[in-house]
């Protein structure tokens, strides 16, 4: 039987020669750990596959990508397998808006898009939606939810060479401006089609 070996090729970044050697062990050998490895990639295949049916399935809004997604290119160092302690650093990033003059741009303005009605003129993110859909993935979900995300800040990171500062502390107006360009709705949608075309944003 004939095998397909593009999606590992994509996924893994394994070289289609390195795959087809490893298939012609599987014939001779099944107990060669290169069969083995091979036989567990496909099952990862699988296993994504239906993960991502499953996630399509949840009411992922395109301001739940947002958030989770400036959160991580801003706060990268947390261990998201852990999603009691992530969920906890989404809640203090929700609360970080900050008083500078940075905070006033509109990219701030989205990820902060809630005042706070207590005269103090502070701004919080609208994260409880995102936590409560966290809440119901399982392991498997979570984990493939967050390396989508990471995929796409991994190719923000090449356009803007970005600093890195103290949240927004720092950064140029023009810098803003790209940020807001690279998160936008569409850029969103058009990278996250696969999972919220059937879905409503409530930034439309």
């Amino acid at each position: 039987m004939r095998f397909s070996y593009k999606k590992l090729v994509d996924r893994f970044l394994i070289p289609r020669p390195t795959l087809i050697e490893w298939q012609k062990r599987a014939k001779k050998d099944k107990q060669n750990w290169r069969v083995n490895h091979l036989n567990y990639l496909r099952e990862q295949l699988d296993i994504e596959e239906l993960t991502l049916q499953e996630l399509k399935a949840k009411p992922i809004l395109v301001e739940d990508i947002f958030l989770i997604s400036v959160f991580l290119f801003f706060d990268a160092k947390y261990d998201y397998m852990n999603r009691d302690n992530f969920k906890k650093e989404l809640r203090a990033f929700a609360y970080a808006n900050r008083k500078s003059v940075e905070y006033r741009h509109d990219f701030a303005l989205k990820i902060w898009s809630i005042e706070l009605n207590d005269d103090t003129g502070r701004r919080i993110a609208n994260y409880h939606n995102l936590v409560e859909i966290l809440d119901t993935f399982t392991a498997a979900q979570f984990a493939l939810f967050i390396r989508k995300i990471k995929q796409f800040l991994s190719l923000i990171e090449e356009k803007l060479e970005p600093s890195h500062t103290d949240l927004l502390d720092g950064i140029t107006w023009q810098e803003l401006h790209m940020y807001d360009k690279a998160f936008s709705d569409k850029e969103i949608k058009k990278h996250f089609s696969f999972l919220i075309d059937h879905q409503q944003s409530l930034f439309s």
